[in-house]
Order: C-alpha cells, then sequence, then structure tokens
C-alpha cells in the first residue's frame, strides 16, 4: 500500500514539475518552486511512513531502493541543472563546451569515489539490500558515503547515493544535451560534408547493449568517458534516439538471465561462425 501511494504521489510531483518548466518565469524562481514542490512530496512521504508500516522487509527494500531516490533525485537534479545553468560563462562556443566537459568529468568523480555502489547500482545487485535499503541496519561506513541530515526514521545507508545515481545521469543527459545538439554536430570541424553518413537501422536497444559494452570495458578516453557520453556520440553519429542511459539498462537487466545480452551474443556467434567458415 505503501509503495502504490508513494509511485502515485511521484506521478503528481512529476506533473507540477512540468508545469514549472512550462511557465515562462525567471530561472531562480522555477528553481524555488520545484524545490518547494518537492520539498513538499518529501513531507507525504514521511506521513505516509508514520501513518502506516511496511508488510515486509522485501517492501521496505523496495522503497529504500527504487521509490524514494526518485524523489531526492529530482530534488538534486533541478538544484544542479540551476547551478550549472547560474555558471555558464558567457564566452565563446568553445569556452562554454570546455565547461560543460568539465562538469561531465565532476559526474565521473563522483563515479570514482563510490565504485562499488555504482557498481552494485548498475547491475542491480541484490545481495546488500538488507543491509543498504532497511532502516537501522549495521552496514559497514566503508560502502557508502557521510550523509549530512540522516534521518534513521526516513533514511537507510543506501537509498541517498542511489538518488545521487539517478540524478547524475540525468544531468549527464543534460550536458550530454548541450554539447551534442544537432546543430553541432553538422558543423563539428566541417566533417560532416566529408565523411560518410551512416543510420542505424536495427533495434536502438541493440546499440544500447553495445554502448554499455564499450562504456563497462573502459574502451573510450581511457575509461574515462560516461555512459550518457557513450550513447550520446553513438546517437548523434548513428542518428538514432537510444533514449535514457538507465532505463535502457533496466530493460537489459530484466531480461531472462540466459539472454541478457542477446545482441552482443548475436554479435559474438556471427564472428565466430565466420572464423569457423575461414578455417574450414
Amino acid at each position: 500500500m505503501i509503495i502504490e501511494e508513494a509511485k502515485a504521489r511521484l506521478v503528481q510531483l512529476d506533473e507540477d514539475l512540468e508545469l514549472f518548466d512550462e511557465m515562462g518565469i525567471p530561472a531562480g524562481q522555477k528553481l524555488n518552486g520545484k524545490l518547494n514542490s518537492i520539498r513538499q512530496a518529501i513531507g507525504d512521504l514521511k506521513a505516509l511512513l508514520n501513518q502506516q508500516s511496511f508488510s515486509s522487509i522485501e517492501d521496505e527494500v523496495q522503497f529504500f531502493k527504487y521509490v524514494k531516490p526518485q524523489f531526492i533525485a529530482r530534488q538534486i537534479f533541478a538544484f544542479d541543472v540551476f547551478t550549472i545553468e547560474a555558471g555558464k560563462p558567457v564566452d565563446t562556443a568553445e569556452v562554454i563546451k570546455n565547461y560543460f566537459e568539465q562538469e561531465l568529468k565532476y559526474m565521473r568523480k563522483f563515479y570514482d569515489q563510490n565504485k562499488f555502489m555504482h557498481q552494485y547500482y548498475l547491475l542491480d545487485g541484490t545481495e546488500l539490500d538488507v543491509l543498504l535499503f532497511v532502516r537501522n541496519a549495521q552496514t559497514p561506513s566503508s560502502l557508502i558515503p557521510d550523509v549530512q541530515g540522516f534521518d534513521p526514521e526516513f533514511s537507510t545507508a543506501g537509498d541517498y547515493v542511489f538518488a545521487r545515481f539517478i540524478a547524475n545521469e540525468r544531468v549527464q543527459e543534460f550536458l550530454t544535451d548541450h554539447l551534442y545538439s544537432p546543430q553541432e554536430a553538422e558543423t563539428l570541424s566541417g566533417m560532416t560534408k566529408r565523411r560518410v553518413t551512416l543510420k542505424w537501422t536495427g533495434d536502438a536497444i541493440n546499440l544500447a547493449e553495445m554502448a554499455y559494452g564499450i562504456w563497462l570495458t573502459g574502451q573510450v578516453n581511457h575509461g574515462n568517458a560516461g555512459i550518457a557520453e557513450i550513447m550520446g556520440w553513438l546517437e548523434v553519429n548513428f542518428q538514432v534516439n537510444i533514449g535514457r542511459p538507465f532505463r535502457r539498462w533496466q530493460s537489459i537487466s530484466s531480461r531472462k538471465r540466459v539472454s541478457q545480452v542477446k545482441y552482443l551474443d548475436q554479435m559474438k556467434a556471427a564472428i565466430l561462425k565466420r572464423l569457423d567458415d575461414e578455417n574450414a
């Protein structure tokens, strides 16, 4: 019951936030409006927990692992985007591009500082859920960063860092949109007219599998390229909309384990078949 009511409240919150995006009001006023709406929604969540109890440990884990972080992520995202926009230099396109690239590096730094938790998040691990997403669990401090304002009745060891990961993915998408706009893609170094145009005509989820394979094996920029950057580059160069990285990862991880990376398995089989044919 708690989970269903919380999810319904999240839908309502998103509608409120969309209204602020549609209003032609100053950025500071828009931020204040959004943060007030988010605080009210989080307050409603707290009241919900005070009024009801979880029916099981599994429900508590689901709430603090998947539901509450969505609310906190929206708070982080709203503030981060405002801060990035406010700090954007009034300068040449190249200087502004460098500014956004530095912001992306800042995102990656957080992942580097929380590598274990980030992998747990990406792989949707479950082994430590009782330690990370149940209140008052005795969690080793080495696993998680310190969180200010920790409320033991409304917080667990891992819910904030998961919220930060969700928010960071959205911020990365925001930054990538600025770095790889359609106009920029057409004029980057004047290369577009000189190179062969390629268009991805397969399923977008297949390209998402490739993107995660490239990212997780650290094959681009010495392993320093983020998943949002890689997907953004693939989208521009293959003229395709892959979608949000986290959503795509959810689609992949929800598949049956025997064929979770169907396209990569298909690629491997095709390469091995060619090798076998050549060696026959």
